[in-house]
């Protein structure tokens, strides 16, 4: 059985757990070395690292980076980081401030095509609020009705040439990988 998780997301990002009972939920499976790797951003290291100890289990600091290139979307997954590096803070920071606009043009285009509301709905899905995304438009719009299940709302609304979808310029590769590597890291990988 493998023990590793080198990629989860937490509520800090998209995902449904809290750090801590992520963290919970991983060593219930048997997990043994987890990497907390949420979209840009790194607030729920620590409590993870807290759940950590208390399961027994080995946290690795990440964080996953979404990254503009050659008219790409890409996310660059990076491990055993230090969350309390400077430089990557104000990378970091920097996308975040980034995703507030971005949500509100998405929903200037959903009610374009007659779905009002859609910033609140996604709203009330991020806990972290400048993690804001199109998972949590997805969530909302599968609660009011417009699709069965969030794929089907990405593939009718949210991806290049739907109504729902807005580019976006991310941080550009060569950045992300130097905060990476400027804070600590010891390997990387990228995922589309």
């Amino acid at each position: 059985m493998l023990d590793y998780d080198l990629h989860c997301h937490s509520t800090v990002s998209d995902g449904l757990l809290a750090p801590a009972d992520l963290v919970a939920r991983a060593a219930g499976r048997g997990v043994k070395h987890l990497a907390l790797t949420d979209h840009d951003d790194v607030a729920g290291l620590a409590e993870a690292a807290a759940a950590a100890r208390l399961h027994g289990l080995e946290l690795i600091n990440g964080v996953e980076i979404s990254v503009s290139w050659r008219n790409h979307t890409v996310h660059i997954v990076g491990l055993r980081i230090d969350p309390a590096c400077a430089l990557l803070a104000e990378g970091l920071r920097t996308i975040r401030n980034s995703r507030g606009a971005r949500a509100q043009k998405m929903a200037e285009s959903l009610a374009k095509c007659g779905i009002g509301g859609a910033l609140e709905g996604a709203y009330r899905y991020a806990a972290n609020r400048d993690i804001i995304g199109r998972t949590h438009f997805a969530r909302f719009l599968v609660e009011a009705g417009y699709a069965k299940d969030v794929r089907s709302v990405f593939d009718k609304y949210l991806v290049k040439g739907k109504p729902g979808y807005v580019p976006h310029q991310w941080a550009a590769l060569q950045d992300a990988v130097g905060w990476i590597r400027g804070c600590g890291l010891s390997g990387w990988m990228a995922k589309n």
